[in-house]
């Protein structure tokens, strides 16, 4: 009778197991169908061609170069878990109809840019390209000479009716070349004169950019380890 039980509770559990692995690999389907609809450049799907085993791991790549962080670099047609640095490259089989199941190729999938695109801004600089879009920055005169300010909400310094200083940023965001004002000064949200600031097509191509961290949603979930039940 014990062993009965016991042969029952060992099958519970791989079937238990079973439905963990088919709901894992669910998710992992959907966080990949998300992330390619979602990136600006295709990518396909392929293993190592090298690989004997059975469910051999599958890769990401795509066919143009891709840059994630600030300089990791992704030659076109390799996996994008392999950096520029790797010597031994992986020999990749032919596209196959599947989702990612590397996670070194899913995170750089999420997150990665074209090598030619602008590079995504910080989420500080998201905010002031945001309050740019809607017009709510100009260049406004004080009385310690032109300051620029977001008329979209007042501040506690000197000056703050007209808005809150944003000197310093802007004038880093112009020096990327995503913001200029205009030539002409026009009529400002908190009333008076201005020259309104407004995006370039390069800040507008950063603004449109994902806002990230999508990696964040890009680890699968891993299956809660459990104990395997021993016979007694």
């Amino acid at each position: 009778m014990l062993q009965i039980d016991q042969r029952e509770a060992l099958a519970r559990y791989e079937e238990e197991r079973a439905e963990e692995r088919r709901r894992r690999q669910e998710r992992e389907r959907e966080l990949w169908e998300r992330i390619t609809a979602a990136a600006p450049f295709a990518l396909t799907v392929r293993t190592d061609a090298r690989s004997v085993l059975d469910d051999p791991l599958r890769h990401a790549a795509a066919a143009i170069d891709l840059l994630t962080g600030g300089r990791r670099q992704h030659p076109a047609g390799r996996a994008l878990c392999e950096g520029i640095t790797h010597t031994h490259l992986m020999p990749l089989s032919e596209p196959v109809d599947a989702h990612a199941t590397c996670h070194r190729c899913v995170h750089a999938a999420a997150v990665a840019r074209p090598a030619d695109g602008p590079e995504p801004p910080t989420k500080k600089e998201r905010r002031e390209l945001e309050r740019v879009e809607a017009g709510a920055v100009f260049t406004v005169e004080h009385t310690e000479g032109p300051e620029i300010r977001d008329t979209s909400e007042q501040s506690r310094s000197p000056g703050g009716d007209q808005g809150r200083k944003v000197t310093a940023v802007m004038n880093r965001l112009h020096a990327r070349g995503w913001v200029t004002p205009d030539a002409e000064a026009t009529d400002s949200l908190r009333g008076g004169h201005g020259r309104r600031w407004n995006l370039t097509s390069l800040g507008a191509a950063a603004l449109a950019l994902p806002a990230v961290p999508r990696w964040v949603e890009a680890t699968p979930s891993a299956p809660p380890q459990r104990e395997v039940p021993t016979p007694r």
